[in-house]
């Protein structure tokens, strides 16, 4: 066949037949391109509100002091939450849907040491304002919230009824998880930015809440969740029977309690396992009693698989019903329990079967649960069962109180004592400035439609440049995965397990800063321009360019056909067509 004979299919189209300088093509266009920055499933996750995606990029170019400085806008305590968080983020990652989520707590914890390493400081104003605020409680709440009202310029005390800052960080969770030294370090710079600290002093007892509520502008209140829930059984009045938070205190005090060689934990969540390890540092077997399925445990899964690991034993759908023993606790009289139907927590409802069995032990840990001391919070504020009533930026029914952490009804972690913190100090900052706070619609703060605040955001300050902010969160079909290689992650490493039950010694080791690097630039981006050129180099009109103003593109709309190449190109679901009016 000759080459004239071949039917070729083309389709319709028009064509330029002199110099687009002079036909300007953009006249065409019923649509146009936007460069906008959507909100990663990450960012809106993350209860502290970080802005990941932004420091993942830097840290990718081995930009490692403005990554901190990035996270530090928001979190004041990266070294920490590297190690504690329990990385709900991960779960939200694109990523999972290519290949491997990106091991995000484990770059954070870098950049948090590498913060330390090198003793990076925050600029902090001055002189103060004149207003002053009160920070009860000197756990990751009330940290946070001295921390972001001090960097907003005012003056800030701090009072705590132990001997030294952290609340549950420090009493609460075993070293290792979180060795003291990376809580001192991050707790110093507080007092380096001239926040005051009043610590060994009781709010209530020492100190009168009137006192503050006349002597200071606002109240942070931040005190925790100290009493520990009762199993309500017989024999409770035994030796060798500790609750988790007595228990747990006792261990980061560096002492040995006595606990025997057989230890029965009763409970399902993440003090109970922490009891469980400890356990089994000090010697003993260690058996957790939980009277769900291992499904419904509201521990985190690493934790368990961990404590499986350094031997551990479960004994699921079981509840205790009496501790038998004379003096001393001998064992424990359980009930085989069965699962009915859902109930308000979202897990299936335990359901007594009637049918018991023993199990020998010689001690005990409860872990059911923590609750507020009541009697600890002010008369004038209201409560309901220890759960003060606060709006979403912690205001409460006493206008110049505000309320965070384990206080108010929020999960129990550090994480979302953070967040809390964060956004009451918003709020007080707002309220001592006579801006009024509204109560229904906090969204101008948030990443996506759930996600807590991001101050940068809010103040467009963020380092990693934003464009268009939308709430909008990119899901994996916004992006063009085709541009991206399928690569592994990289695994966190443990200790052996013979070395960790010699002592103390954290579990997880560092990623080196190769690995810390690779894992960085695993990371999609998403929702960001990132300058990759794909919206230039697919640009049929060549209308793409470089912003001469800064960072990224702009699409000369002279030129551009709206033919919408560009955004389908995008690598990140950084373009999006907007329709022209």
């Amino acid at each position: 066949m000759k080459y004239t004979d071949r039917q070729v299919h083309v389709p319709l189209c028009s064509v330029s037949t002199t110099s687009s300088l002079v036909n300007k093509t953009g006249t065409w266009k019923s649509a146009q391109p936007l460069f906008i920055d959507r909100v990663s499933p990450c960012n809106q996750q993350c209860p502290a509100g970080e802005d990941i995606t932004g420091y993942m990029y830097l840290v990718g170019q081995g930009r490692y002091e403005e990554a901190w400085r990035l996270i530090m806008e928001e979190n004041p305590f990266p070294a920490i939450m590297g190690r504690v968080c329990f990385h709900t983020c991960e779960e939200r990652c694109n990523r999972t849907e290519h290949d491997d989520a990106v091991s995000i707590h484990m770059v954070e914890r870098f950049i948090g040491d590498y913060g330390l390493a090198n003793s990076l400081r925050i600029t902090v104003p001055g002189p103060e304002r004149k207003e002053r605020v009160a920070i009860v409680g000197a756990g990751p709440a009330g940290l946070t919230a001295a921390y972001h009202l001090r960097k907003m310029g005012n003056g800030v005390s701090i009072f705590d009824s132990n001997q030294k800052p952290g609340g549950m960080m420090r009493y609460g969770i075993p070293s290792y998880r979180l060795p003291k030294e990376v809580l001192d370090g991050e707790i110093s710079r507080l007092d380096e930015m001239g926040v005051e600290f009043k610590i060994a002093v009781k709010v209530g007892k020492d100190v009168t809440w009137d006192s503050l509520d006349n002597e200071f502008e606002a109240v942070f209140m931040g005190i925790g969740a100290w009493e520990e829930t009762s199993l309500g059984i017989e024999g409770l009045n035994k030796k060798g029977i500790y609750n988790a938070l007595e228990f747990l205190e006792d261990i980061n005090l560096g002492k040995e309690p006595k606990i025997g060689k057989r230890i029965a934990v009763i409970g399902g969540g993440n003090s109970a396992i922490d009891c469980a390890r400890v356990s089994r540092r000090l010697g003993a077997e260690a058996t957790i009693v939980y009277r769900r399925s291992e499904a419904e445990m509201p521990a985190h899964t690493e934790e368990i698989e961990m404590a499986r690991e350094e031997g551990v034993r479960f004994l699921f759908l079981a509840s205790p019903k009496a501790i038998y023993g004379e003096e001393t606790v001998a064992g424990v009289k359980l009930e085989k329990m069965a699962l009915g139907e859902m109930d308000d927590s979202g897990r299936r409802r335990p359901v007594p079967t009637g049918e018991t069995f023993d199990i020998d032990c010689d001690g005990m840990i409860t872990a059911i649960g923590e609750a507020t001391r009541v009697g600890d919070l002010p008369p004038f504020t209201s409560h309901r069962g220890g759960v003060v009533e606060a709006d979403r930026m912690g205001q409460t029914t006493h206008l110049r109180f505000f309320a965070g952490g384990d206080i108010i009804d929020i999960p129990h972690t550090v994480t979302h004592a953070i967040g809390s913190g964060k956004r009451a100090a918003v709020a007080i900052d707002r309220f001592l400035r006579g801006i009024e706070n509204d109560k229904d619609s906090p969204d101008q703060f948030t990443w996506g439609e759930s996600g807590t605040i991001n101050l940068a955001w809010l103040k467009g300050t963020s380092l990693f440049c934003r464009r268009n902010p939308s709430l909008e969160v990119v899901d994996y079909t916004d992006m063009n995965p085709f541009y991206f290689d399928c690569l592994p992650g990289v695994k966190t490493k443990r200790i052996p397990v013979d070395e960790r039950l010699k002592g103390f010694q954290e579990v997880s080791e560092p990623f080196s800063e190769e690995e810390v690097i690779s894992e960085a630039r695993r990371c999609f981006n998403c929702g960001s321009c990132t300058e990759c050129g794909n919206c230039c180099i697919f640009c049929p009109e060549n209308s793409i360019k470089r912003d001469p103003d800064g960072y990224g593109y702009v699409a000369d709309m002279d030129f551009c056909k709206g033919c919408g190449i560009c955004v389908n190109e995008c690598p990140r679901g950084a373009m999006t067509m907007k329709l022209m009016e």
